[in-house]
């Protein structure tokens, strides 16, 4: 499987290289850029935003309910949809946006 942190650094170091002059030594703007360099630095921030956005988040108001007497069942909201979510169900991603969740 491929390592997500080794693909975001993949993705930045690619970004830094392609706005890096090595006859000056200073980095380019990206405005300023080549139409193929361009295209290839807004790709990288593209994959970066996307890959950030589906990072996992923190279960908003973690807690345990007791729906009948003597059950208790671990609920929260998701972070982005802020659907309630059940444990037993939803243990990594939220059943209604597909976000990726963490339960702490």
């Amino acid at each position: 499987m491929i390592d997500r942190e080794k693909v975001i650094k993949g993705l930045e170091f690619t970004k830094a290289m392609i706005t890096f002059n090595p006859l000056t030594g200073e980095d380019i703007e990206p405005e300023n850029l080549n139409e193929e360099n361009k295209t290839t630095y807004d790709a990288c921030v593209g994959a970066l935003a996307l890959l950030k956005e589906q990072e996992a988040q923190s279960v908003l108001s973690n807690r345990v309910c007791e729906n009948e007497p003597f059950r208790y069942v671990r609920k929260g909201f998701c972070p982005k949809c802020h659907q309630e979510m059940e444990w037993l169900f939803n243990r990594k991603h939220c059943g209604f946006c597909g976000q990726a969740v963490k339960w702490e």
